[in-house]
């Protein structure tokens, strides 16, 4: 059994294991087994951190309670398989001591997967890789809300203007994002900049590539496809 656990120290100096994030079963485990031996691993920051570590075991868990494996030894082994194959690696690796690249790039391979085949977030999942690992990127590319992961319209940040027609303007260097209709509304109730601010929002600076992903502009004309937009003000 593996756990990450806040560690604190108290007044005598004596480090304390924090269980309160701890379901009662696992509890249980844990108190029919004291006198035990246990192993204790601190992050030294050189290799995969235990909060890289803690993200990945609960994006496997997402995943492997979609599938209907109940199984997360087998989940983990193939979603590993499917990683090395897509990356190209040579051999498997080892979530004690890979890399912080390696690690990153696995819990961002996670992420899409999830998008992909639309397997939901738990909350604290959610919370825990929403402003990190390509989320904005991924929000937009699947039109979901990048605040709940809700379906979602493509907004600007910035009106393109009154009087534009939006389908035959260049967007590239304006910005986007993802917001399903609650949070839309929130955002006109609010203002953009105070919106923006208190969901730890900065859009997506939109590229020839992402145009091209979005029909954006002449894209969306060229491709003869009705993408619809929501000005963010």
């Amino acid at each position: 059994m593996q756990l990450f656990l806040p560690v604190e120290k108290d007044s005598d100096g004596k480090l304390l294991i924090n269980l309160s994030d701890v379901d009662p079963p696992t509890r249980r485990i844990i108190a029919g087994n004291v006198g035990q031996l246990a192993e204790i691993k601190f992050d030294d920051g050189r290799h995969i951190t235990i909060d890289q570590r803690k993200k990945i075991f609960a994006l496997i868990g997402e995943i492997d309670q979609w599938t209907g494996n109940f199984t997360m030894d087998i989940t983990e082994r193939q979603m590993k398989q499917l990683f090395v194959s897509e990356k190209g690696l040579d051999e498997e690796f080892s979530f004690s001591d890979c890399s912080l690249k390696l690690a990153s790039e696995f819990i961002e391979f996670l992420i899409g997967a999830c998008f992909e085949y639309d397997i939901p977030f738990a909350g604290k999942t959610l919370d825990a890789i929403r402003e990190q690992y390509g989320w904005d990127m991924f929000c937009i590319k699947y039109h979901r809300c990048m605040i709940c992961n809700q379906p979602a319209d493509i907004a600007h940040v910035h009106a393109v203007g009154i009087g534009r027609d939006r389908n035959h303007i260049s967007h590239i260097g304006n910005y986007v994002m993802a917001l399903c209709r609650r949070h839309h509304q929130e955002q006109h109730r609010v203002g953009i900049k105070t919106f923006m601010k208190e969901n730890q929002l900065k859009g997506v600076k939109v590229t020839p590539e992402i145009a091209k992903m979005l029909r954006l502009g002449n894209w969306q004309q060229e491709q003869g496809q009705n993408l619809r937009f929501i000005n963010a003000e």
